[in-house]
């Protein structure tokens, strides 16, 4: 392991920068043994403080693209791969060939439009339009989400379980679960694969405060590190 480049590439969550509100920048830090892979799938107008978010199959041809290239400039690398949120069913739709371990954060099993909608539309200023674009207003002063009806539709097909289990046949998973997720529900982990590892921990979705801390010991850990 020591004689040997270690690389991990992070894939962020929906409507948000590479650094995941801190969260993927924060593990990267504390995880300095390792070369750090951060990259955006959205693209940011600094004028207009917009996020416009890309569709499932543009975010996976992205994500793809990184991990070939990393691989191809590192062919005798050890390549981890790291996800939050929404970010983990991306990676695993792209169930690339190569990596030696995925760790997902706060996973995103049940991917229910109206459960999404719902949430969004607590929002007055939203824009809500399925066919056309969708607007969701930042609520803290950062950027503005345009997401086109092209999200939607794809996301509406995807079978979250069945992803991640394709990939657990080639890549060892762990899947770190907070225990007081605010955004995403509990759900029914059995269907998942039985090579996979779940660990629930104490802490919101974007496993702030002493969460965090604990977060660090667990990823380390696994990343041998």
């Amino acid at each position: 392991m020591k004689d040997k480049k270690h690389i991990i590439i992070y894939s962020h969550g929906f409507g948000v920068r590479r650094d995941d509100n801190r969260l993927l920048s924060d593990i990267a830090d504390a995880l300095s043994g390792a070369e750090s892979i951060l990259f955006d799938y959205y693209e940011a107008d600094e004028t207009r403080k917009t996020l416009t978010i890309c569709s499932f199959s543009e975010q996976v041809e992205k994500l793809t693209k990184i991990i070939n290239e990393i691989m191809s400039a590192n062919p005798d690398a050890i390549i981890d791969l790291i996800a939050h949120s929404q970010g983990t069913i991306v990676a695993a739709l792209a169930n690339p060939e190569g990596i030696r371990k995925a760790i997902f954060l706060a996973a995103v099993f049940d991917l229910s439009l109206e459960r999404t909608l719902e949430r969004h539309r607590l929002n007055p200023e939203a824009l809500i339009n399925l066919e056309g674009v969708s607007i969701i207003p930042s609520k803290s002063g950062g950027f503005d989400r345009i997401i086109p009806a092209k999200y939607w539709r794809e996301r509406a097909e995807i079978k979250s379980f069945e992803a991640y289990n394709n990939f657990a046949e080639k890549t060892e998973i762990v899947f770190v679960e907070a225990n007081q997720d605010q955004l995403l529900p509990k759900v029914d982990l059995s269907p998942l694969s039985k090579k996979t590892k779940v660990i629930s921990i104490d802490g919101n979705h974007g496993f702030e405060g002493e969460a965090r801390e604990v977060l660090f010991g667990i990823i380390k850990k696994e990343v041998e590190l």
